[in-house]
């Protein structure tokens, strides 16, 4: 095995997030999870912080408490917050579509900005983000 990776994994409450977390754990890697609500949403053996992508003061909350707990560094960060908020364009208030674009597109971009000077630092890292299948199949709405 390669060397265990310091890594953080946004949106692993459930789904695909909690099942990216629990396999890098399994494979010995050192996995923080985070979602908006640790105390409701904890996953087993995954330590999981507070994180809510859409404002500012919470990514940088986050990631502070995950850089001291790292020792300042930062390996991996899989994106992988998000939702899908479908519907006829006349179904979809203006603050739904806001809120989707918030989270899944400014979302990650504010990840990236938080993570990135530290990985420049370091002189290596990984970003990685998930995606839905409904960006190469086309959905009804």
């Amino acid at each position: 095995m390669t060397k265990a990776k310091s890594t953080l994994v946004t949106g692993a409450s459930s789904g695909i997030g909690a099942a990216i977390a629990a396999r890098l754990a399994r494979d010995g890697h050192q996995v923080t999870g985070t979602c908006r609500n640790p105390e409701k949403e904890a996953v087993t053996g995954i330590r999981m912080l507070v994180l809510d992508v859409t404002p500012d003061a919470s990514v940088a909350a986050c990631v502070g408490e995950y850089l001291k707990e790292a020792a300042g560094g930062i390996d991996v960060l899989i994106n992988n917050a998000g939702y899908l908020k479908s519907g006829a364009i006349e179904d979809v208030t203006i603050e739904q579509a806001r809120a989707q674009l918030e989270t899944n597109y400014f979302g990650v971009l504010r990840m990236v900005r938080a993570v990135l000077p530290v990985m420049r630092a370091q002189k290596c890292g990984l970003i990685a983000a998930t995606s839905s299948l409904a960006g190469m199949i086309p959905l009804p709405f």
